[in-house]
């Protein structure tokens, strides 16, 4: 014979709905504040582009032979394999939403070696050292590298890459 306690039941799925409410409103809060708002990459895509920069222009340590040359400069971008075009989104039409820098410089004396490679939209440069959500993302990065072709001259190479993307990225 088994015994009901209609009372002790009544109690427990009070509980148990309690528990259901508070596992279902976790849930919803997580998702929500998960896709709520865009997320933003642009640092670490100029992170990326900065990686990228350096790999084109270096290998092992050694600077890539044609790195030097008139013509690399020029062909900048075709040479590493970059598209600065952006899809014409929020307006953004030819103005550009990526610009690099990159400076080689003499390791022994700091002189800078040759003209600075610069590509993308210039006018990004004066943000550099803002903070906001609404100004574009500046990272500078150095490395040394050795030239093969000149004695094993050494260079520092300073590369910088901003990313603008403020209206597709933050809200």
């Amino acid at each position: 014979m088994i015994l009901k306690n209609k009372k002790g039941d009544k109690i427990i799925s009070v509980y148990w709905f309690f528990v259901l409410f508070i596992v279902t409103a976790a849930i919803v809060y997580m998702v929500l504040s998960f896709y709520g708002e865009p997320f933003d990459v642009r640092e670490v895509e100029a992170d990326i582009l900065t990686n990228k920069v350096a790999r084109c222009l270096s290998h092992a340590g050694y600077l890539e032979s044609n790195v030097l040359t008139g013509n690399f400069r020029e062909n900048f971008l075709e040479e590493c394999g970059f598209n600065f075009k952006t899809e014409n989104v929020y307006g953004w039409g030819a103005m550009g939403q990526y610009y690099v820098e990159i400076n080689f410089s003499d390791f022994l004396t700091k002189k800078q070696n040759s003209p600075a490679i610069k590509k993308g939209n210039e006018e990004l440069k004066i943000f550099c050292g803002q903070k906001g959500k609404t100004m574009p993302v500046c990272i500078k990065r150095s490395f040394y590298v050795l030239d093969k072709n000149q004695g094993k001259k050494q260079y520092q190479i300073d590369i910088l890459s901003i990313v603008r993307k403020t209206e597709k990225n933050v809200q």
